[in-house]
């Protein structure tokens, strides 16, 4: 095999680790000696042995001696001790010589360290292979890494002519249960969940994940900038679930909601629809929580307003074929909007999937300096 074939076969490796890892990157790493693989290895999870740590045990375990190897990595080794020490000097004792490498890490701790510690002890590097697949693979963390804010998922579900809710307000059931059991599955694979206050008040949501099986539970994010949603409601149960709350409201009494174990954060007010700071709050729970990704329940409001700042990187949009009808009718997307079609963001399709009688289209933002 090619460079670029090795290098496709540790980003196979770096998927099996799949959204366990976050805040972490995916990364898969194979060693490869005269056109022989001498091991392999992906990481497991935050806290664990790195990728490439995970090959040279594997290699030692086959009895391969690796001094002299190539290793194949899909991000650069680390240079740094976090919960683990650094990936350079796990390959320099081994004897590495060469380091062929997917793609720079964006983590300030390491861009770029890796590779200029490698190359100081004389292993040979080589940069960018499957650029573009890892950066897909890898987007969560890139985005938290290079932009400081989650990657953002944002959900809803709609009738055929686009329509979250009725002129009443009714919007329990629009799609079936399969489609509701899926948005459950997605949930799980997320690190927090974001409702506003007027989706809260009108459903009550639990925002939680309700499968047979053992799941871990997102933390819920709650935007209220007057704290006006009761203190009873569900999304303040933190018995099996964490909820962090975010206001502009510096005057009440926050014992209230510390007291039911809710996390409250403050933030300053500016002029979008939410009258919430989204971007100091993204950038609070990229910084002070570590959260890689978002996944965005809100209602017209909460999504207008990430639609005009222009950080939804992902659309889950469940459809049921139903008609509502109506001028009131709630519609998806609301906030200030664009003024002409050129400058709509595009996204594009990534799956479309039935589910019972619904459909769930996934679709990925495309970078407007790429679009057609």
């Amino acid at each position: 095999m090619n460079d670029t074939e090795w290098m496709q076969q540790a980003m196979n490796e770096a998927a099996k680790g799949g959204w366990s890892v976050h805040p972490n990157p995916m990364v898969g790493a194979i060693i490869v000696k005269d056109g022989v693989e001498l091991g392999r290895g992906y990481h497991h999870g935050a806290g664990k042995p790195h990728a490439e740590v995970e090959a040279l045990h594997h290699a030692e375990q086959l009895g391969h001696d690796v001094h002299g190897a190539s290793i194949y990595v899909t991000l650069e080794p680390c240079n740094h001790y976090g919960k683990t020490p650094p990936c350079t000097e796990a390959l320099i004792a081994a004897g590495i010589k060469r380091c062929f490498i997917g793609t720079v890490d964006s983590d300030k701790r390491v861009r770029g360290a890796g590779i200029r510690r490698l190359t100081e002890a004389g292993i040979e590097c080589h940069v960018g292979y499957c650029e573009q697949e890892l950066g897909q693979l890898n987007a969560a963390f890139f985005t938290r890494t290079s932009e400081n804010r989650p990657y953002i998922t944002a959900k809803w579900a709609m009738t055929a002519d686009g329509r979250t809710a009725s002129r009443t307000g009714s919007s329990q059931w629009i799609t079936g249960k399969e489609a509701r059991q899926d948005v459950h599955a997605e949930r799980a694979r997320h690190d927090a969940i974001m409702a506003g206050t007027q989706t809260v008040l009108l459903d009550n949501p639990q925002l939680n994940v309700r499968l047979d099986g053992s799941y871990r539970q997102p933390v819920r994010i709650i935007l209220d900038r007057h704290l006006i949603i009761p203190r009873h409601f569900h999304i303040f149960d933190t018995q099996d679930q964490s909820t962090i709350l975010f206001t502009s409201t510096k005057d009440a009494d926050l014992s209230a909601y510390t007291d039911l174990g809710v996390t409250v954060e403050i933030v300053e007010e500016n002029e979008t629809h939410t009258g919430l700071d989204i971007m100091q709050i993204l950038s609070c729970l990229a910084e002070k929580y570590t959260f890689t990704t978002l996944y965005c329940e809100g209602g017209a409001t909460l999504h207008g307003a990430l639609n005009d700042l222009g950080v939804i990187d992902q659309i889950h949009l469940y459809m049921a074929p139903k008609i509502i009808g109506g001028e009131q009718a709630r519609c998806c997307i609301g906030g200030l909007g664009k003024e002409q079609m050129s400058d709509a963001q595009a996204y594009t399709f990534e799956t479309i999937k039935r589910l019972g009688n619904d459909v769930r289209m996934v679709m990925r933002r495309i970078p407007k300096d790429i679009r057609c």
